[in-house]
């Protein structure tokens, strides 16, 4: 394996009007969207008679999972970003749509949450075996970076052989990330995030009536609050915070077997320091973790290149191909 010491990030610096995490998070996640995607939707069906939908660029190079972030889509600008890159080299990406999220709301009443894997390796799975000799990478951004950590460092069944994996703004550890979201600006995207699941509940009470508190889930105003009262006690947690804990990803990290980058920003808003791994949780030789000053959250907009957080893990990649 290659050392640490040799793959370095190129230099990063951020626009002047966009120093702000806020503006470099929300300028990212508005208007950097990439060019147009030629998707091609595939649905799989799940053991437990559910589904999920995967967009599909086709190619013919190796192969790239990418998974998005809370509540988002294939749509996502980080993800149109990436998969841009993957359309301009001809490689064949594979954007993930967790269950509920790729505009139509699954059949049964769970959706997704960052401990269940088990879609995810379906996936995998599902590309290995349509070109068993190609290299398979995979990327998780945000919320869905934590997937992906648990993915790979826990997951439920044996994967095939995946030759490097990228995480990006990851929050390793859930709750400090949950209480970020519940101050000062940051609230407004804990206010969107609870909008969007209580509209797609809203739509499952008439097919679910009796699975959960509906009163007390349409109460909450805050991801904790939810949490708390709903998702905590379905999974047979006590709390928000022990459920928390057990979906973390940062005390599994070393268990990872391929090599693995790790990028997040010291002034990310919803992946605060707090969240990041330890040094022991990252003395494993397979993860490479870096940070930037600046950067927000899932944006990493750079005053000198266009799609410089792409590049970097297309460089990561290469990288590892070589």
């Amino acid at each position: 394996m290659k050392s640490k010491a040799s793959f370095q990030l190129t230099s990063f610096r951020t626009p002047y009007l966009l120093r702000n995490p806020h503006a470099q998070s929300i300028y990212a996640g508005i208007f950097l969207k990439g060019e147009k995607i030629n998707y091609r939707r595939k649905r799989l069906k799940t053991p437990d008679k559910d589904f999920f939908d995967v967009d599909i660029v086709d190619g013919k190079g190796p192969a790239v999972i990418a998974c998005h972030g809370f509540e988002g889509s294939s749509n996502s600008t980080h993800i149109t970003r990436l998969m841009t890159v993957i359309q301009r080299l001809g490689w064949s990406g594979y954007a993930i749509n967790y269950r509920s999220c790729s505009g139509i709301i699954n059949d049964t009443f769970y959706t997704y949450n960052a401990g269940k894997t088990e879609d995810l390796e379906q996936l995998i799975w599902y590309v290995r075996n349509q070109n068993p000799n190609r290299p398979i990478f995979l990327v998780g951004y945000s919320f869905g970076a934590n997937i992906l950590a648990n993915c790979i460092s826990r997951p439920k069944s044996n994967l095939p052989r995946i030759l490097a994996s990228a995480l990006i703004s990851g929050n390793y550890r859930i709750e400090p990330g949950v209480t970020a979201m519940a101050k000062g600006f940051s609230r407004v995207y804990e206010q969107s995030f609870v909008s969007s699941l209580i509209e797609k509940y809203k739509l499952k009470k008439a097919k679910f009536p009796n699975e959960v508190d509906y009163d007390a889930f349409f109460e909450s105003k805050t991801l904790y609050e939810l949490d708390d009262r709903i998702t905590a006690p379905y999974f047979n947690f006590p709390d928000a915070s022990s459920f928390y804990e057990e979906i973390s990803s940062a005390k599994h990290l070393t268990n990872i077997d391929h090599p693995t980058f790790m990028l997040n920003s010291l002034d990310d808003p919803l992946s605060p320091p707090d969240c990041f791994p330890s040094d022991e949780e990252l003395s494993s030789p397979f993860l490479n973790f870096f940070t930037t000053e600046k950067g927000g959250h899932v944006a990493f907009v750079s005053r000198d290149t266009s799609y410089w957080l792409e590049k970097q893990i297309l460089r990561w990649f290469l990288f590892n191909i070589n």
